[in-house]
C-alpha cells in the first residue's frame, strides 16, 4: 500500500507540474501573438496621400519696368491678385513632389498716345514641377510647430503673356524658364481641411519678369492609403 501511495503521489506532482509547464508556454504564446502582429504592422509603408490646394493673395513685382517714352500722363501698378494650384503627392517620408500652376500678374501701366487711351498687361502663367519639405526635422518632435511650417521650391515653364489695349487689342507672349521658392505654414481645420499662409517668389528668368506674392490657401487632403 506505501508503494502504491508513493507512486500515486508521484504521478500527482508530474501531473501538476506538466500542467504548469503547459499553462506557462500558453501565456507565453498569447504575449508573442501581439508583438509579432504588431512589428509586422510597423513595418507596413505607407500612408500615401494626394494633397490639393488652392490658393490667391497679393503680387508685386519687384524689377525694373521700362515705359515707352511715348505714354503721355502714364501710371505704373506694380500690384495685382495672383491666384495657384497645386498637386502633391505625400509619401511615408517627409520630402513631398508636385506640380504647380496658375496665373501671376506682373505689372501693368496705363496713359494716353496722340490722346487716345492706352494700355498694357503683363502676367504669366507658370508650369513647374515642385518639391516641398516640413521643417519638423529641425526640432526633434513631430508635433511641434516645425511640422506645420514648409519649404518649398520649384522650377518649370513660364508662359509670359503681354496685352495691349490701343485702338484695338493685341496679345503677344514668350516662353521662359524659370523657377519658384517658397515657405508656408498649414492650420488643421478638420480631418482633410487646412487653411495655410504662403509666401512665394516667381522669377521668370530669360523673360526678366519677377514677383513676390503672399497667398492664402485652402489645402484638401483628397486621398489617402
Amino acid at each position: 500500500m506505501n508503494v502504491r501511495l508513493h507512486i500515486t503521489n508521484w504521478l500527482l506532482v508530474l501531473l501538476l507540474l506538466s500542467l504548469s509547464v503547459s499553462a506557462q508556454q500558453i501565456r507565453r504564446t498569447r504575449r508573442i501573438v501581439p508583438d509579432s502582429i504588431d512589428t509586422k504592422r510597423s513595418t507596413r509603408r505607407g500612408p500615401y496621400t494626394i494633397v490639393a490646394t488652392a490658393g490667391s493673395g497679393l503680387s508685386y513685382y519687384s524689377t525694373h519696368v521700362l515705359i515707352p517714352d511715348a505714354l503721355e500722363q502714364s501710371h505704373l501698378s506694380r500690384f495685382g491678385v495672383p491666384a495657384s494650384f497645386r498637386l502633391m503627392w505625400h509619401p511615408d517620408h517627409r520630402l513631398r513632389v508636385g506640380l504647380e500652376s496658375g496665373w501671376v500678374p506682373m505689372y501693368s501701366y496705363r496713359g494716353q498716345i496722340t490722346g487716345e487711351p492706352a494700355r498694357v498687361n503683363i502676367s504669366v502663367i507658370p508650369v513647374l514641377v515642385v518639391f516641398s519639405m516640413p521643417l519638423a526635422w529641425l526640432s526633434g518632435t513631430e508635433r511641434s510647430i516645425a511640422r506645420r511650417l514648409a519649404l518649398t521650391v520649384g522650377s518649370g515653364y513660364y508662359l509670359n503673356q503681354s496685352r495691349l489695349r490701343y485702338d484695338g487689342s493685341v496679345v503677344g507672349s514668350k516662353n521662359s524658364l524659370g523657377w519658384m521658392a517658397a515657405s508656408s505654414y498649414t492650420q488643421p481645420i478638420g480631418r482633410r481641411f487646412r487653411v495655410a499662409g504662403e509666401l512665394k517668389w516667381y522669377d521668370a528668368v530669360s523673360a526678366e519678369n519677377a514677383a513676390f506674392t503672399a497667398e492664402v490657401q485652402l489645402v484638401w487632403r483628397a486621398f489617402s492609403w
